[in-house]
């Protein structure tokens, strides 16, 4: 973690820098490798993820490495050695394997003779697990659902003839039963075998996870050994099961004896309860089986794989880094999320599974808050259809999502290797030229123009949410094994699913029944968890919250609670924590004990007889009753929004940080979830007759004061510019710093609460504006002057923090100017390839034609209108100049572009001026003269439209609006400075 001060801030050291995922092909160059690697460094990246496409070889690996260590960027490694060992078989004794069954309907007092009814046919080998009969309590055929009888489970495993020993650890793949069925019913024979499902070791057993490490410990060479403890890396697993970052299957050699050690019964005569589409229990027991079965199945996992492995990792220096959020499936569950995340060295999201939904990351960010952890890292930004035509502010929008939820580490997704035999132009890329995920990297215009520029700001805003210990307002009581992908759920999947908490400013973390079981989540001076056991302080919750609402209803049921759960809940709000229960209270226990289903009653009763626990009917009267019993958010808004926020406390320096962002698109409250086809750009960006439009346009944007907790003099923090500034203008009221924010829609700004009024070098005024008629508001100016600003001549009072009231005159405005009808020169780097697209492969496929194309424009339109530039992708540079009869030290301006796609730069009278790529007005003021102003705005695109023109897969995505498309206005003010000293004590 960085100590942030305004020297890191401006310039982020290399831990601070986003990463990126590089796919390559088998053959791929060491040289092309190491020249990847400068071309990261260059753009601003950190480190990189290598092993997908194809894992290195050692002479590859070798030259990465070197490179890699000569640059300061770190390495990480995935897939071939580090999850399928060379020659591994899927029928090894300890391979990952999984339950299947087959089944025979056997009518009352009937007999069944012969072979074991086969499972579906495969070529690994299936080993019988166990053969168990059922009474059925109603229909009782051979296929469909069958509702089956517990109680009535005969284990006829011991009964099977014609055995052999071909089976895993010599059990057998075959067998024959002679059975007569009870005469009280009809039955269901039931075979429980086992099957290898991937050829990797068991994540479940400790004979798998030595496997797993002979097999990297044999391909690790002596060197590339050393040059790993240089590098200090990680190891990832992606989210896959396939890819070991989420296993689900229901099988391990010993899952039979570690379940009854566990759970505290016998899970053969329960093993139906495994296969919910095709049998129920009659007493309801079968989803609670298998409760209990995830249960054991994550700790199997962390004992026998993630702790062992962590442990191992770092004796080469390194550490490991998974995706524990599973395949997001609507009904395979795989376990307590964040209990998993807060045991790893580093946990990581992605935002394809999540589909930017921002309430899908707080999981994961629940346990790092409560652990200290500051690693959070996200796969962004893959987009289906999204190659060649993913815009950079779509990932400025789609990492503040993430920010929003806690993640503070981008790892894009993906950065290829330059070529393959088969590649076209603009290079390889495994997903095609219109397919899954953007091809980042140089060959990208506005990579190439502006990618640099982006990655820092993106590591300013990850420096920032690294600081300190997180600061949540409200903890929700969650128990979930089941995370749904939003896209495929009608009008989105949020686990919390009305919008109003977060639209009146709360904040809210997931505590599952393993996170209350951290030693750090007591109750102190009426909050949980303030003290941290990683972090020197903890989230500190003003209220505990459970409902049963909470998505999705099963898996386990929200009406359910682990009976020590509830026992803790109880404790806490008998310690003083406000409670609130939303709708149903929880009635029931979660494992396979409804014996304790009455103890939990009672114990529910009694917490909801205190006074500081209060019940309500929905989700949407948690804010107002929050309100009432006197929680507040941390951050709280003047009016409902879509402002989402991020606190973080440094106790050390004495600073609070505050990240802001207003939301756009919001997947559930919208009825439209975001999703894998869209590009979060304004509407107008992309339009195609006939084609779907790709971009999306919701959100208001806001104008409004937020009141933080917190005390200090404020700074605004721009990520964009790195610069620091102090607010001139603000209040303090209370325990709270209340300030103005305007934020356009998708546009994210940070505000620091610092105790020392020179805590980023430049002082804070001591006297500050806590109101003014001024219309443009009070400011320090570039100069660190204080400063009013108003768009009209005449006089304005101004209120001080002092009690002064002061007269401010503004003068004469200088005339705003309206450069749209302007004549503008665009020259533009037209990117198209040397070589003939269609028959040209590998090397020569990479090489690219960047012809200029001048036109004189006499208004501003898209390139596709001009002519000669309609499938232009590339760079281009519009300049013109305009006049200033009149201007001072006491004039300004702000020069709004209007619509720009997709990045910009600017530079006015041969300067260059700082931007943000997700706010086209830009203060100008220092920048213009007296006389004559040139101005030059330079933009850079995607490639699609070029690859429109050249390729029938990408000529059926949208064409975009590329080019500046304005009003492009010169908006003037005048400024006066407010006499004030400079910061001295505290105000």
């Amino acid at each position: 973690m960085t100590e942030l001060t305004a020297e890191t801030f401006a310039t982020p050291p290399a831990n601070d820098l986003p990463w990126v995922r590089v796919n390559m092909p088998a053959t791929a160059d060491p040289a092309l490798l190491e020249q990847l690697l400068e071309d990261a460094a260059k753009a601003n990246i950190g480190g990189v993820e290598l092993g997908q496409g194809a894992y290195p070889n050692d002479a590859q690996l070798v030259a990465i490495l070197e490179k890699a260590n000569e640059l300061g960027i770190k390495v990480s490694l995935s897939h071939g050695p580090t999850q399928n060992p060379t020659g591994y078989s899927i029928n090894d004794d300890h391979a990952r394997k999984t339950l299947i069954i087959s089944r025979a309907a056997v009518a009352a007092g009937a007999n069944y003779t012969g072979a074991l009814p086969a499972p579906a046919a495969s070529p690994n080998r299936t080993t019988v697990v166990a053969v168990v009969a059922y009474r059925c309590t109603g229909a009782c055929g051979p296929t469909g659902q069958v509702e089956l009888d517990p109680d009535s489970a005969i284990d006829l495993t011991d009964a099977l003839t014609g055995t052999n020993t071909d089976g895993v650890e010599g059990g057998t793949t075959a067998g024959s039963l002679d059975w007569t069925a009870p005469d009280d019913g009809d039955w269901q024979l039931v075979t429980f075998w086992t099957r290898g499902v991937f050829d990797q070791p068991d994540p479940f057993s400790a004979e798998g996870h030595e496997q797993l490490i002979a097999s990297m410990e044999a391909a690790w060479t002596p060197e590339i050994v050393d040059l790993m403890k240089e590098n200090g890396g990680d190891l990832f697993y992606d989210s896959h099961s396939s890819d070991r970052g989420s296993p689900d299957e229901l099988w391990t050699n010993d899952m039979a004896e570690e379940f009854e050690a566990r759970a505290g019964y016998d899970l053969v005569p329960n093993l139906a309860g495994l296969f919910p589409a095709v049998f129920s229990f009659d007493d309801g027991t079968a989803p609670r089986v298998f409760n209990d079965l995830v249960e054991v199945r994550t700790d199997l996992w962390l004992e026998n794989h993630i702790r062992p492995l962590q442990e191992w990792i770092r004796d080469y220096g390194w550490v490991l880094r998974v995706q524990p959020q599973g395949e997001r499936n609507a009904t395979v569950p795989i376990y307590d999320q964040a209990a998993v995340a807060a045991e790893l060295d580093r946990a990581e999201h992605e935002s394809l599974f999540a589909v930017d939904e921002v309430d899908s990351y707080l999981t994961i960010a629940s346990a790092n808050h409560l652990t200290g952890n500051t690693w959070y890292s996200t796969e962004c930004c893959a987009v289906s259809q999204g190659a060649n035509s993913e815009s950079l502010g779509d990932v400025q929008v789609r990492m503040n999502k993430s920010f929003a939820g806690g993640i503070t580490k981008n790892v894009y997704h993906v950065f290829p290797y330059a070529e393959s035999s088969t590649s076209r132009w603009p290079g390889y890329h495994n997903f095609g030229a219109a397919g899954f995920s953007n091809a980042w990297g140089e060959r990208q215009p506005n990579w190439f123009a502006d990618g640099a520029e982006v990655n820092l700001d993106m590591a300013r805003n990850q420096q920032v949410l690294t600081q300190g210990d997180a600061k949540v307002d409200v903890a929700v009581f969650l128990q979930n094994y089941l995370y749904n992908q939003p896209s495929t759920v009608p009008n989105g999947f949020r686990m919390w699913r009305d919008p109003g908490l977060e639209r009146a400013g709360y904040t809210r973390d997931y505590l599952s029944p393993r996170l209350m079981d951290l030693p750090n989540v007591e109750v102190t001076d009426g909050r949980l968890a303030t003290d941290g056991r990683l972090a020197t302080d903890g989230p500190s919750y003003g209220a505990l919250i459970i409902d049963s609402t909470l998505e999705p209803a099963t898996f386990p049921e929200k009406t359910s609670m682990p009976l020590d759960a509830a026992e803790r809940i109880l404790g806490f709000a008998q310690e003083g924590l406000p409670v609130i229960v939303v709708s149903t209270p929880p009635n029931k226990t979660t494992g396979n004990t409804p014996e304790d289903d009455a103890a939990l009653q009672d114990i529910i009763a009694e917490l909801l007889a205190l006074p500081n626990v209060h019940e309500v009917e929905d989700q949407a009267a948690v804010p107002g009753k929050l309100a009432e019993i006197g929680v507040d958010p941390a951050v709280d808004p003047s009016e409902e929004s879509g402002l989402l926020s991020v606190r973080r406390v440094d106790q050390s320096t004495g600073t609070d940080y505050f990240f802001l962002y207003n939301q756009g698109m919001v997947g559930a409250p919208s009825g439209s979830p975001a999703g894998y086809l869209y590009n979060f750009e304004p509407g107008w960006a992309c339009a195609t007759p006939g084609i779907t439009t790709a971009c999306v346009d919701q959100g208001e944007p806001v104008s409004m004061e937020v009141a933080l907790e917190g005390d200090g003099y404020p700074f605004l923090m721009d990520a964009a510019s790195g610069e620091i500034t102090p607010i001139a203008e603000y209040r303090v009221e209370g325990d709270r710093v209340i300030v103005p924010l305007d934020l356009g829609i998708d546009e994210d700004t940070i505000v620091a609460l610092a105790d020392d009024p020179a805590r980023f070098g430049a002082a804070a005024p001591k006297v500050h504006v806590t109101s003014t008629e001024a219309n443009g508001g009070a400011v320090v100016n570039a100069d660190g002057r204080v400063v009013v600003r108003a768009d009209a001549q005449g006089k304005y009072t101004t209120t001080l923090s002092d009690g002064r009231t002061v007269s401010t005159p503004i003068g004469k405005v200088a005339p705003a100017v309206d450069l749209s009808t302007a004549t503008w020169l665009l020259e533009v780097e037209d990117w198209k390839p040397v070589n003939d697209y269609a028959t040209t492969f590998g090397v020569a496929a990479t090489e690219t034609d960047k012809s200029v194309v001048s036109v004189e424009l006499d208004s501003l339109v898209p390139w596709r209108e001009v002519p000669g530039l309609e499938n232009a992708s590339g760079i281009g540079t519009y300049s013109t100049s305009f006049d200033l009869p009149k201007w001072g030290t006491t004039d300004g301006a702000t020069l709004d572009l209007g619509r720009v796609f997709d990045t910009y730069a600017l530079t006015v009278n041969g300067e260059s001026v700082p931007v943000d790529q997700l706010d086209t007005r830009v203060d100008v003021s220092e920048y213009l003269v007296q006389g004559e102003n040139t101005l030059e705005v330079r933009v850079a695109s995607t490639l699609i439209n070029r690859l429109r023109s050249l390729d029938s897969a990408a000529a059926a995505r949208t064409a975009y609006n590329y080019g500046l498309l304005g009003p492009v206005t010169l908006d003037t003010f005048a400024e006066k400075e407010i006499p004030v000293a400079k910061a001295g004590g505290k105000n």
